[in-house]
């Protein structure tokens, strides 16, 4: 009897994964449902990362394809991989995470049964040793902009391609581009109080080391510009994409700016809340209010909060209180 065709492209960038690539395999193999084939596309690995793919392939070939390329970069790799499948639907996994034997399962099931553009789930953050915490994704209006990683999600390929959904060539938030703009072109979206996917902490990584410090490298007004351009017309704005970008300029102050100086902090601060005025952002809803209610209480009253402080002009008493980085000192002697 002949194998029916997959349903899902799986498409996983490795790049210098070294034996995570191994766990990320195995919790694939061990899926309940097996109607998917995985592009596992080395990005210029300078690791054994090529060799441990190209091994998956050889043992299940039915089910994986290893790719190669020079170095281009995580989003480069994910837009050849939509181009490179075939299927009906795609999903993706990085290559440090890991997935429950239900994930592929739970999700086809629910983008088929309903017809849906989109469907979210939840994920957990993972070490070797315990759950750091869970995400859930509750059937609400707030819950996609919770989860704006490109995992922990299935897509109608036909949305990506059609719509032009494409991940930001930057150094900082490359995939909350996509997901917003999924979100916008998305006829129907699903959201399934489910949690599959496993989001492995890694402290050395790329992304939890190359925010910190506000660095002048990363400039978040790449994203905000983009991310304003899904909506040029203000009055098409959802209430909720409004609360979502005042609330990222919060979040990259607090989490990036945590470790710089306090100059940094101010100087960056204040070119960013000028960038929300000039282009129209203000906060919208209360910390209190019903629209944002799973939205966890500490970020409720920290966006409010820091908000607050930038309308009365008191970041650089904040910067004192809150910033670690020290200033550099001159060696000269000057």
């Amino acid at each position: 009897m002949a194998l029916s065709l997959p349903k899902v492209t799986i498409i996983i960038p490795v790049y210098n994964a070294g034996p995570s690539i191994n766990r990320c395999i195995e919790s694939i193999l061990a899926q309940t449902n097996k109607s998917f084939h995985v592009l596992l596309i080395n990005d210029g690995s300078s690791d054994d990362s090529l060799e441990r793919i190209q091994q998956a392939e050889k043992d299940n070939p039915t089910l994986f394809t290893a790719l190669t390329q020079n170095n281009q970069g995580v989003c480069a790799t994910r837009h050849r991989g939509i181009q490179e499948s075939n299927t009906e639907y795609i999903m993706f996994v990085d290559n440090d995470d890991y997935l429950d034997p239900d994930y592929v399962d739970v999700l086809l099931s629910n983008i088929e049964h309903n017809n849906s553009d989109l469907v979210i789930s939840g994920y957990r953050r993972t070490t070797e040793k315990k759950v750091l915490f869970g995400v859930h994704a509750p059937d609400n209006a707030y819950t996609p902009y919770k989860i704006t990683a490109p995992w922990a999600k299935i897509y109608r390929r036909d949305l990506l391609l059609n719509e032009e959904v494409r991940f930001l060539e930057t150094n900082l938030g490359e995939d909350i581009l996509f997901s917003l703009a999924a979100y916008k072109h998305a006829k129907s979206i699903q959201c399934v109080d489910y949690i599959g996917y496993n989001w492995y902490s890694n402290s050395y990584s790329v992304s939890n080391t190359k925010q910190q410090g506000l660095k002048e490298e990363c400039d978040p007004q790449i994203l905000l510009n983009s991310l304003n351009d899904l909506y040029p017309i203000k009055s098409d704005r959802p209430a909720l994409f409004v609360y979502f970008i005042v609330r990222y300029v919060v979040w990259y102050l607090l989490f990036s700016g945590r470790t710089a100086t306090r100059a940094r902090f101010t100087q960056v601060a204040d070119s960013l809340f000028a960038w929300l005025d000039k282009n129209g952002y203000k906060l919208n809803f209360h910390f209190y209010s019903k629209e944002i209610s799973t939205e966890s209480l500490f970020n409720r009253v920290a966006v409010s909060t820091l908000y607050g402080l930038s309308r009365f002009h008191l970041i650089p008493l904040f910067a004192r209180l809150y910033c670690k980085g020290q200033p550099t000192r001159d060696t000269t002697g000057h």
